[in-house]
């Protein structure tokens, strides 16, 4: 959403408000507000299902980090404010001032009641979760009542806003930042080339969806594929994945069919992606897969994905399903779709498909929804 309205003339000021344990400060922006207090780390780490909400409540409660946004609207002073998430709403909504004229845009990259629903059973509930769980809830049903327009990335997720608001629900899908016109770095062909080998592409972080994605559908590891092809794995991810237990059970074989790369820059995604067989996207829970679903269709290359994976996306990759995008939600039928495209015979994503999903059309659409925002004084009904 940043770089959409950036790229349609906006000028955008990306805030952040999180705790310094979560980001690494090279991450920090120049405007974030980062806390810092023990307690609430401790808290936050032994109840990590719902820490964005500790952390939120913290936030909204401590006078320090109220002045801190405080100062920083009066110096933005902005037409605009768009959350992402939920969870900063509860600060916000504690210093805008009595006659705010600010217009609120609530933007939801995934209900995250419903999202946390699957982590509760990975060993992540306790005595409180239940409360958590409704009050995720009910901050996300009345930020979209309050707010003057509501934007979902999920044409799913933003029709069951719509019902529990009773407002209008914009769907924008989640787009790709990779450039069509930028130069695509040759490092993963070449090195693919100096090791003879072919390789499916798979990039996530080590969150907990993506790590128990993998072993759903890799259960017995990576030994159907033949000597010459590998998995290789980009991001945290691939570190979370060695370190676990049942990677070590196979290690032999899984070492042997993949290649660990850890942190891909940016600016070498398309290159990791579009020198590949195959893009893999194997979730089957969580809330963070439509990023990496979109990237791997824009890549180009032929996609692998679970169904979970494109939840959201509607008409927008309708046409690719079967053709570019294929579906597999069992282990046999996931590694018989990698299997084909390693030999060739997989097609990617038409033009039209990836074109609709780049930045340049998110943009468009952004940019006339907040012109309209701004023209009418009213919330967006």
């Amino acid at each position: 959403m940043l770089r959409a309205g950036e790229m349609a003339g906006w000028q955008m000021f990306p805030v952040g408000v999180f705790h310094a344990a979560f980001f690494p400060k090279e991450e920090w922006g120049a405007d974030d507000i980062v806390v810092e207090d023990s307690a609430l780390q401790k808290l936050a780490l032994d109840d990590m299902a719902f820490a964005d909400l500790h952390i939120a409540r913290w936030t909204a409660a401590d006078e320090g980090t109220k002045e801190k946004l405080r100062v920083l609207l009066r110096r933005i002073a902005p037409d605009i404010i768009q959350v992402e998430h939920p969870w900063t709403w509860l600060l916000l909504r504690e210093v805008l001032p009595a006659d705010n004229k600010i217009r609120i845009v609530y933007s939801s990259h995934n209900l995250e009641w419903a999202a946390r629903k699957p982590l509760l059973k990975l060993s992540l509930q306790n005595a409180s979760s239940e409360a958590m769980l409704e009050a995720t809830r009910l901050l996300e049903e009345r930020f979209a009542r309050t707010a003057d327009l509501v934007i979902s990335i999920s044409d799913v997720e933003g029709e069951e806003i719509a019902r529990s608001s009773g407002r209008r629900v914009v769907h924008m899908p989640a787009v790709s930042d990779m450039s069509q016109d930028a130069p695509v770095s040759p490092r993963f062909a070449k090195e693919a080339r100096s090791l003879s080998c072919r390789y499916a592409a798979l990039m996530g972080s080590a969150y907990w969806p993506n790590v128990e994605g993998f072993f759903s559908l890799f259960p017995e590891g990576l030994g159907f594929l033949p000597r010459g092809e590998q998995l290789w794995i980009g991001g945290t991810l691939s570190k979370a994945l060695r370190e676990d237990d049942r990677f070590k059970i196979f290690e032999s074989i899984n070492e042997s069919r993949s290649r660990i790369l850890g942190y891909i820059d940016d600016s070498e995604k398309s290159g990791f992606l579009g020198s590949a067989e195959c893009v893999i996207v194997p979730v089957q829970i969580g809330a963070g897969s439509k990023l990496k679903t979109v990237d791997a269709i824009v890549s180009g290359r032929p996609v692998v994905a679970t169904s979970h994976a494109i939840e959201g996306y509607g008409a927008a990759v309708r046409p690719a399903i079967g053709n570019g995008l294929y579906i597999a939600d069992t282990p046999k039928e996931f590694r018989s779709y990698i299997r084909q495209a390693m030999r060739g015979g997989l097609a990617g994503c038409s033009d039209a498909v990836r074109n609709s999903l780049r930045l340049g059309a998110l943009s468009h659409v952004w940019n006339g929804e907040m012109r309209q925002l701004l023209s009418s004084g009213a919330s967006s009904t």
